[in-house]
């Protein structure tokens, strides 16, 4: 005769206690969100803070099904990350966009709550590489006229393929350097300056003097770029003397020369030209 044995659950241990109970299921496309996020995150180095991290989940869970993981756009929506919509709104007007939804299909999404809308948005600036994560508040078309007229920048550097070259291309820098770093690099451009990018002045040992940036130098010849954009090859027996300024050749005085408001304008337009497609970056007609 046999033994009536207890029945024993699925689940439960070898010393008969119950079952634990069944942990709540992700959906396979918010798992796979929140796995992109964290990697993304690591990928770009954004994984730095509490907040960072929450706002990557956020996204992920709420975000990234229609515009991407990166924020860049997918079948479903639009970019978020580098449109100039994004660049030129303020952390409360987006979150009243993420919180309201839009007239265009997106939906409102209050229910998540001020704390995961706010991270959300932390998340966005931090996607279109906002180095200080501030907003825009130029009139980044008169930054554009400026660029290529009063300032004079264009004479010296090229954004966007536009302009000359024996200053720095301000595309990429424009694309890495936030609004604060970029108004302090015009307004105090040596400080510091690298000896590369200092103007050079050569004496030859006929008398004529050449000033510009020095290229390249050896032991035997040097090349100075000359402000009228022309390559100068010398031998260095033909040189007598070559000196530094200290300073590189862009102005110091633009804090006299422009007003605050034309500052932010230029400096507007850089940070939106480096990251958006949709801004005209060509000489204005």
């Amino acid at each position: 005769m046999t033994k009536n044995r207890p029945k024993r659950f699925k689940n439960a241990d070898r010393a008969g206690h119950s079952p634990s109970p069944r942990p709540r299921r992700v959906t396979l496309p918010v798992a796979a969100g929140l796995v992109f996020a964290g990697l993304f995150l690591i990928r770009f180095g954004l994984a730095q803070t509490d907040e960072h991290r929450v706002g990557a989940q956020r996204f992920g869970e709420y975000c990234a099904a229609c515009h991407g993981i990166d924020g860049k756009g997918g079948d479903k929506a639009a970019s978020l990350a580098m449109t100039l919509s994004a660049m030129t709104r303020s952390d409360a007007e987006l979150e009243q966009i993420v919180r309201n939804g839009t007239a265009e299909g997106m939906p409102p999404f209050a229910q998540i709550g001020d704390a995961n809308i706010q991270a959300v948005v932390h998340y966005l600036r931090k996607l279109k590489g906002d180095a200080d994560a501030a907003p825009v508040t130029g009139d980044v078309h008169a930054g554009r006229a400026l660029f290529f007229g009063k300032a004079g920048c264009a004479a010296c550097h090229k954004i966007g393929g536009d302009g000359e070259f024996i200053a720095s291309d301000l595309t990429e820098y424009s694309r890495s350097h936030g609004a604060r770093e970029i108004t302090e690099a015009i307004r105090n451009p040596d400080n510091p300056v690298p000896r590369a990018s200092q103007v050079a002045t050569v004496t030859t040992r006929d008398g004529k003097t050449l000033t510009g940036i020095l290229r390249y130098e050896d032991n035997f010849s040097l090349a100075l770029e000359s402000e009228d954009g022309r390559y100068h090859l010398l031998s260095k027996n033909d040189v007598r003397r070559l000196e530094y300024a200290g300073h590189s050749l862009m102005p110091r005085d633009y804090s006299e020369r422009l007003s605050a408001a034309e500052l932010n304008d230029i400096v507007s337009f850089l940070v939106v030209a480096g990251r958006s497609a949709e801004v005209d970056t060509s000489p204005p007609h």
